[in-house]
């Protein structure tokens, strides 16, 4: 028994460190890693590539599993299509081209965004996050400052 407990310990070791790589044994595939999550229309070019390096960076293989997203100073312009991605929490879209935030208004789970920096956002669509219980960054215009 003693003999095979260093076996035993390393082998679950060994499975947590290859969880990024098929497996296989005799040409079979024994253990292929998830695919990392691409359901998602994104229109807004910077804001497809922000969400598709967090998304590799992450690891996120569902949805679900994108809770952050931090995409400031990216040149993005529109948010269609951002909300697939229904559980995010925490988004970062400061110094962007925002005029609107609609999409952001679908969002069931949001609960911080920061949207300072975006000098044509209508600041009506930006305040009906804060009437949501959304923490809002609101750009300066819009908090009546020059």
């Amino acid at each position: 028994m003693t003999q095979r407990f260093p076996l035993l310990v390393l082998l679950p070791i060994l499975l947590v460190g290859c969880n990024r790589y098929q497996l296989t044994f005799n040409e079979q595939p024994v253990h292929t890693p998830p695919k990392l999550f691409a359901g998602y229309r994104i229109s807004d070019p910077a804001l497809r590539n922000c969400v598709a390096q967090t998304i590799a960076d992450r690891e996120v293989t569902e949805a679900q599993g994108l809770k952050r997203l931090l995409c400031s100073n990216a040149g993005i312009a529109a948010l269609d299509g951002l909300q697939v991605f229904a559980a995010l929490e925490t988004l970062n879209l400061a110094s962007n081209a925002l005029t609107t935030v609609a999409p952001l208004l679908e969002m069931p789970s949001l609960v911080q965004v920061d949207l300072s920096g975006n000098p044509g956002l209508d600041c009506e669509a930006a305040a009906a996050l804060t009437a949501r219980g959304i923490a809002t960054t609101m750009p300066s215009h819009c908090r009546g400052e020059p």
